[in-house]
């Protein structure tokens, strides 16, 4: 084989398919990491998703299929949502190319077990079946027959996603490998910053560093959270006026905090404040910053439509016991059984898919 992708001939379209399954696999590497790190905002950004359209970035398969170096959809990570800000961002940013090289090698171990079942399913050597695999130029195949699906399917998506890999891992601005090295770095420096404010030599500096923009932001989150869990507890305990006085202190600290609003909502609802409940509701669609907060507001909202106030003492009733409650379903989920049943049928498809190929190469070599 002179090259993994020829200069100029179709058959580097036949690259399309490996970009699709490596930059999805990419992403979701990142993805993944991103949100079991503590990154929910990557379910309402809808990456964790096996849609390879929500990953690719067109001019990067372009430049991929034109100049061999492309790159998937960038992913947007929150540091703020990290419990440790640099380190998590270093793994979050490995975690894409280390996905796409378990892909490359699982994609030349696919290609290797192809080449194995031909040599022992029929009479032809090992030569001659890597040789169909993998073509030099002048024997590139001239329309998309069985032997260029067979390159697309089996080598080509071990190459696509190795070259994915080394590309990702270069030190330039927008690739990960950058961002990991910056995020390294960082962590460094913070570790060494806590050691050196520790040291018993040097106390004032310890206590007279300037609180930094970030640390403002961090400190403001955590007290948000504080508050919240405070208030779930007072909730809980029936204290409804100590809870909406915490979620109202999480508010202030965090105005996008969606699950104080929904919260406060239910313990107003439980006082049989309707009004409040109304305010509260609304806030958190017009301020949570998160989908899910959003859509169980609306939920609330709807449910709170259908309390008739005919029966004035019925209608409190039925809002006490919607508000008694709180709500603690906060945290976004991914779609777990839509990713399983999408990977379930992929896996079933692919088997078919390849027993049905290796089938068509036997009996296209053994004429």
């Amino acid at each position: 084989m002179d090259s993994f992708f020829p200069t100029i001939h179709w058959t580097n379209l036949l690259i399309i398919p490996g970009l699709l399954i490596g930059y999805t696999v990419h992403e979701l590497g990142h993805a993944l990491t991103a949100y079991f790190l503590g990154d929910t905002s990557q379910v309402d950004q809808g990456k964790i998703t096996l849609n390879p359209l929500e990953h690719l970035s067109w001019f990067g398969m372009f430049s991929f299929l034109l100049f061999g170096i492309g790159w998937p959809k960038p992913m947007q990570a929150n540091p703020y949502n990290f419990k440790r800000r640099y380190r998590d961002l270093f793994l979050v940013a490995i975690s894409g190319p280390l996905a796409s090289l378990t892909l490359a090698l699982l994609g030349l171990l696919l290609t290797l077990g192809v080449a194995a079942a031909v040599v022992y399913a029929s009479d032809i050597t090992t030569d001659q079946a890597l040789a169909f695999l993998f073509p030099i130029q002048a024997e590139l195949p001239e329309n998309l027959n069985i032997q260029a699906w067979a390159m697309a399917l089996t080598g080509y998506i071990a190459t696509s996603s190795f070259w994915l890999t080394f590309i990702s891992l270069l030190p330039l601005p927008g690739m990960d490998g950058f961002a990991a090295i910056a995020s390294l770095l960082a962590f460094v420096r913070e570790r060494q910053h806590k050691q050196s404010a520790w040291r018993p030599e040097a106390p004032a500096i310890a206590k007279n560093r300037p609180i930094t923009e970030l640390d403002q932001r961090k400190r403001r989150n955590s007290a948000a959270e504080i508050h919240f869990k405070m208030g779930l507890e007072f909730h809980q305990e029936q204290k409804y006026e100590d809870a909406i006085a915490r979620y109202r202190q999480a508010i202030a600290n965090d105005q996008n905090f969606g699950p104080a609003y929904v919260n406060m909502g239910l313990a107003y609802l439980a006082r049989n404040k309707r009004k409040e409940a109304i305010r509260a509701f609304r806030g958190a669609i017009q301020y949570g910053d998160d989908q899910k907060t959003q859509t169980q507001a609306w939920q609330q909202l709807h449910q709170l439509s259908e309390v008739s106030s005919i029966d004035e003492a019925a209608a409190q009733q039925s809002m006490s016991e919607m508000g008694a409650d709180p709500w603690t379903d906060t945290k976004p989920r991914p779609n777990w059984l839509g990713l399983g049943i999408g990977g379930s049928l992929i896996l079933v498809m692919g088997i078919g898919l390849y027993t049905y190929l290796l089938i068509q190469i036997i009996d296209l070599l053994q004429k």
